[in-house]
């Protein structure tokens, strides 16, 4: 039998609720309906961008061609907004309460932009319906995002691009619908996203004890913060793949979908089929060859390499997309707690990303007659900054590895019952052996005795900033990343004086 002081001998479960854990357990039938939800659900929101890009926004274009910005950023800030209050929470968000909310957002935004539409899109109509849209419509991500937790890695992935493969067979195969209902049908599918992942979201979170607020005081490393290179790497790419949104949608040149679409089919078919442990990287280096692949085909000045070049970026861009939510739903997976702030930035960061790229490509497309040099100059800066960053402000990134190192929350085991005198005296050892400051020293006896980040801020009086920077330096020093690996050391520390 093991004893109180080997760590190996206490059982383990993640703090969250351990969805990958769960995902792995569950019966055959039950992850099928999982993944038959989440597909639905990353359909309807793929379809519904299209929408957007290819019925919707195009009129408010054509009054106010910088609205298209405003509208970028808008969407951008409600992903920022939801990761933003689900980190400061104690307690999860509530997902029921919130989806009901989302939904009556969306009614109420189709409503003023159909308004909006009758009127030419004032600003007193137009402003608010796009921040009610933005909000409603980030949230069912979020929501989309949060399902696929309960699915294993490579079922995410094949998840997601049938998601995106079906949205192409829909878009191809109403076309005329979606262009009559379109308003409707914007705030539609992000409520049929809803309906179908939000109850079970609900239910596999309810276990959830703590919010990201109070966990990722003391487990820094399981929060990526929001210029993680993960989130920094979605923005490039989708700086470049911006300047490739083309709004506006010609139904008669079918085959500018086609070719994503049977391209997103053969992601997921792939997918399915590999043994690779490092799928994402594999897309993530397909995705990037596209890319430059495509700007270099853009300097063409003809109708076919222009074509070509199109192409290449869709693909690449719908290739990416499909890795920028499957990398943000298995770090979500990895920590339930922290899974809407992971899905909240990441998605604000493609959709920055993804606006500035619009507006790049909107300023060098001017009707000016030097505007084609401008645009080139425009592709080949945003392609040299791009290749510039993969070869060496991405020199040895993984995408896989940078999911593999968002450290899981552990349930907190409390030490072993030893007098305070002893704990500390262990602390004080390991606090001089690895160079613990004075403060750091108070902290570091504090989480060796199970104390939560609420506990350290009072006993110590310093603000959640302040403490968090200690415990990140305290880690840092002892090369740990949990409160449990801290507490393991310190107990491990006793076994070696007993020794």
């Amino acid at each position: 039998m093991g004893n109180a002081h080997d760590p190996a001998s206490r059982p383990r479960r993640p703090a969250g609720g351990g969805s990958e854990d769960a995902a792995a357990g569950e019966p055959p039938a039950a992850r099928a309906l999982v993944a038959a939800r989440a597909l639905a659900a990353v359909a309807a929101l793929s379809l519904s961008t299209f929408v957007q890009n290819g019925f919707l926004y195009p009129p408010l274009e054509a009054r106010a061609p910088w609205a298209l910005a405003a509208c970028g950023l808008a969407y951008a800030a409600a992903f920022a907004l939801w990761a933003l209050a689900a980190h400061r929470r104690r307690k999860p968000l509530p997902t029921t309460a919130l989806s009901a909310v989302a939904c009556a957002a969306l009614a109420a935004g189709a409503a003023l932009w159909v308004a909006a539409a009758a009127m030419g899109y004032p600003v007193v109509l137009a402003a608010p319906a796009v921040a009610l849209l933005s909000c409603g419509r980030a949230w069912a991500v979020v929501v989309a995002g949060l399902s696929l937790t309960g699915l294993r890695p490579r079922g995410v992935l094949v998840t997601v691009a049938g998601g995106v493969f079906l949205s192409y067979v829909a878009y191809l195969a109403l076309g005329a619908v979606l262009a009559a209902l379109a308003p409707v049908l914007y705030a539609l599918l992000p409520v049929a996203a809803l309906a179908v992942t939000a109850g079970p979201v609900a239910k596999s979170r309810a276990s959830l004890a703590s919010g990201p607020g109070e966990l990722a005081v003391t487990n820094p490393g399981s929060f990526p913060g929001p210029f993680n290179r993960l989130f920094v790497c979605i923005f490039l790419f989708e700086v470049g793949f911006g300047l490739s949104i083309e709004f506006g949608a010609d139904l008669g040149a079918w085959w500018t979908a086609a070719v994503p679409g049977a391209a997103l089919l053969a992601v997921a078919a792939w997918c399915a089929r590999t043994r690779s442990t490092r799928r994402e990287d594999a897309l993530f280096h397909v995705s990037a060859l596209l890319v430059v692949f495509g700007f270099l085909m853009s300097s063409a000045q003809t109708a076919l390499f222009g074509s070509v070049a199109q192409q290449a970026l869709a693909v690449g861009a719908q290739t990416f997309n499909v890795l920028t939510w499957a990398a943000l739903s298995i770090v979500a997976a990895r920590n339930p707690a922290g899974g809407v702030t992971a899905l909240g930035q990441g998605f604000c960061a493609s959709n920055l990303g993804a606006t500035v790229g619009v507006v790049l490509g909107q300023a060098s497309s001017s009707g000016d007659p030097l505007a084609g040099d401008v645009r080139l100059l425009v592709l080949a800066l945003v392609a040299a900054a791009f290749v510039g960053y993969v070869w060496m402000g991405l020199r040895g990134f993984s995408f896989t590895d940078a999911i593999q190192g968002v450290k899981p929350v552990e349930e907190v085991a409390p030490p072993a019952p030893e007098s305070r005198t002893d704990i500390e005296a262990r602390c004080e050892r390991l606090a001089r052996a690895h160079g613990l400051t004075e403060r750091e020293g108070e902290v570091f006896a504090l989480l060796a005795r199970g104390r939560n980040g609420a506990f350290i801020q009072e006993e110590c009086r310093v603000t959640r900033n302040t403490a968090k920077t200690h415990i990140r330096h305290i880690y840092q020093k002892l090369g740990v990343h949990t409160q449990q690996e801290l507490i393991d050391l310190v107990e491990g520390e006793a076994a070696d004086g007993a020794a």
